[in-house]
Parts: C-alpha cells; sequence; structure tokens
C-alpha cells in the first residue's frame, strides 16, 4: 500500500488520537499518505485512515493533462483565508507548492487545510469563499506547467 505497512498505518493512527490531531501526512520517496481524524462512522480507533492516490476528476478528458483539479477532503464551508480581514491563501495566477496551504474548510467546527498535492499555477476557483462544498467537489484547477 504506497510503500506504508499496516504497522506504519496503525502508529499513525495512534499518534493522530493520542496527539489530538486533525490530520497527518508523510511521504517517502513516491508513496505519500494522509490519516485524519474521522468525521463519520468509519472509524477505527476514533480515527480514519485516507490514502491519497492520483488525484481523480470527474471528466479527466475535459482537461489536459497537465491541468489538475484540487478536490475538496471533506464536506463543508470553504473558506480562501483564515479570516475576512486578510489576504487568501492563494487566488488565481499564484504559483503554489506542495504542502501550501490554499484554503480551509469548516465541518462541525473544526477546520481543515486544503493543501496543494503539486507544483503549480492556480488557473481557476471553482468555488467563492464560505461556499458549501462536498467532500471530492473541485475546489480550483492547478497547472502542473510552470
Amino acid at each position: 500500500m504506497n510503500g506504508f505497512s499496516d504497522d506504519d498505518i496503525r502508529w499513525l493512527l495512534e499518534l493522530l488520537e493520542e496527539e489530538q490531531l486533525a490530520e497527518i501526512e508523510v511521504e517517502s520517496g513516491e508513496a505519500a499518505i494522509s490519516v485524519k481524524a474521522a468525521t463519520t462512522d468509519q472509524t477505527l480507533g476514533g480515527c480514519a485512515a485516507v490514502t491519497e492516490a492520483a488525484p481523480a476528476t470527474a471528466d479527466p478528458e475535459q482537461l489536459p493533462d497537465h491541468v489538475m483539479p484540487l478536490l475538496s477532503p471533506i464536506a463543508g464551508t470553504f473558506y480562501d483565508a483564515p479570516s475576512p480581514e486578510v489576504k487568501p491563501f492563494a487566488g488565481v495566477g499564484d504559483v503554489v507548492q506542495v504542502g501550501d496551504t490554499v484554503g480551509l474548510i469548516e465541518a462541525m467546527k473544526l477546520y481543515h487545510d486544503v493543501t496543494s498535492p503539486v507544483r503549480g499555477k492556480i488557473t481557476e476557483m471553482l468555488v467563492e469563499d464560505q461556499q458549501q462544498v462536498d467532500a471530492e467537489q473541485p475546489l480550483m484547477l492547478i497547472d502542473r506547467n510552470v
């Protein structure tokens, strides 16, 4: 499973619960795993394991290979900035790096970072600030040819 053993995943789940973290992301070479606190009944010791593979698009034939949608990790309210008084995390034309925070999703009074899984340039915002979004809903498009 992406280079991570069952013991590795169990250890991450235990760490997530012990430290009361919302999310842990680990990369090792080309393998990556993201473990997030559960918000549904699909729990394992209070936590759910979510592995991230290559992003899936609703209709990949409509986008060039170098453009990918950034999907919402969870259903909730999308925020483009940490507060209304500050500049948004990122916008159209900005170049983002892997792991850069590009927004927040509020769900059940918890805020979850939306981070870029790739380096690229944001070409289009598909949702507005404070808009309700579904899990896996495209939030923005990122062009990896930068």
